[in-house]
């Protein structure tokens, strides 16, 4: 009677840890480096503001800033986003920027391209309304760039019309005449001579010249010798003698032979001039 109810306590047992060894392996091993995953109760797109009250924010925030130089980053940062979905917010913004740093330079600039493809007439009015002669010089720059490569004569004439000068000024007017003289040098040229002596006279004129003398080298330099006034006409043979020496030694034996003999001259001086240097 005893061994027969061991063998059914054995027997009960071994069936026990059958059935236990068959869960186990139905069940997935433990894995510690997989995360757990928390149910969150916040919806993401909840989260995020519309994309133009963001820039309100970060206006905002930028305007709570109390150190200048990273207000002005900050400040500036957000006029570039705000560039493309509030414009007007972005140009209004502008003008709490510091004075002739260089995010608001940049700004400057980029805006003054932007509203010229849009509308010229409102780039003028917008750029004659800024602060400073600084200002205006980046502006019309810019505006007469974009303006120049479909319509340079009148690119010029908006530069003249402005009134403004400066560094910026000055490279506008290269840049603009070298689009000019590629459709019409001889007026290309007429304009430059109208400026008063100086770095934008200079330079126009041997940018106009050297883009002249490769289609029509006779011609530049019976313009230039047709200069009634004699400091204009000098300016203009530096111009073309510096225009020969950019050339390699064969182009520049054929100009020569084109040039008067008071011309080739000062080609050797300036040629033997830099040689030694």
């Amino acid at each position: 009677m005893t061994v027969r109810i061991f063998q059914l306590l054995c027997l009960a047992l071994t069936l026990a840890a059958c059935d236990k060894s068959k869960k186990t392996a139905h069940e997935p091993a433990d894995e510690p480096n997989k995360p757990r995953v928390t149910k969150s109760y916040r919806s993401a797109p909840d989260l995020l503001l519309k994309p133009q009250d963001q820039i309100i924010a970060a206006f905002k925030e930028a305007e709570e800033i109390r150190e200048p130089e990273e207000k002005n980053r900050a400040l500036a940062a957000a006029i570039w986003d705000a560039m493309d979905l509030e414009p007007e917010m972005a140009r209004q913004a502008m003008q709490k920027l510091t004075a002739g740093s260089e995010e608001k330079n940049r700004l400057i600039q980029h805006f003054a391209m932007r509203l010229t493809e849009q509308n010229v007439d409102e780039a003028v009015q917008w750029a004659t309304a800024l602060e400073t002669e600084e200002e205006k010089s980046l502006a019309f720059g810019k505006i007469a760039l974009v303006l120049s490569q479909d319509e340079p004569e009148r690119a010029a004439h908006l530069l003249s019309d402005s009134g403004v000068a400066g560094r910026e000024f000055d490279v506008a007017v290269v840049q603009v005449v070298q689009r000019w003289a590629a459709q019409a040098p001889a007026d290309a040229a007429a304009w430059v001579v109208l400026f008063d002596a100086g770095e934008a006279r200079r330079a126009g004129l041997k940018e106009t010249l050297a883009v002249w003398a490769r289609s029509a080298p006779q011609a530049t330099f019976s313009w230039i010798a047709g200069i009634p006034d004699a400091q204009i006409r000098e300016e203009a043979a530096t111009g073309m003698i510096q225009t020969i020496l950019d050339q390699p030694e064969s182009v520049q034996q054929d100009l020569l032979k084109l040039a008067p003999p008071e011309m080739q001259a000062e080609f050797e001086k300036l040629k033997a001039e830099s040689a030694a240097k």
